[in-house]
């Protein structure tokens, strides 16, 4: 993962800024479908952009930009989208088995609460 260029909410902010503009174009243009996809994929981009999540960004930015162009040039679905989700899912279980840090704040968060109810435990004593 790359080092983050904004705190998350600040990248979360700015995201959501650039989500309303987008539905306010949307709300302007009248053309809801596919053009949700779009400011989905531009309020993702931004945050994963921002928050040094380049891996993420990519494949996010593969899965919805394709799905938009899948919608907007009316392409067949039958094999482009289950490959599309297949990959996204594939990402997804490799990126929680390699880069996921949870057993460790986990592991920290049980020993917390254990030290916490020993601490309580030798008060009430």
């Amino acid at each position: 993962m790359s080092k983050p260029i904004l705190s998350k909410r600040k990248a979360d902010a700015i995201s959501n800024g650039i989500f309303l503009i987008a539905l306010g174009i949307l709300f302007y243009t009248n053309s809801w479908w596919p053009g949700i996809l779009l400011a989905i994929w531009a309020t993702l981009a931004t945050r994963q952009f921002l928050t040094g999540r380049r891996y993420d960004l990519a494949i996010s930015s593969v899965i919805l930009i394709s799905l938009f162009l899948l919608i907007f040039f009316q392409l067949d679905w039958t094999v482009i989208v289950p490959v599309l989700f297949t990959l996204g899912g594939i990402y997804i279980i490799f990126r929680e088995y390699f880069y996921s840090e949870a057993p460790v704040g986990e592991d920290r968060t049980e020993a917390v609460k254990h030290n916490l109810e020993d601490a309580i435990e030798e008060e009430n004593e």
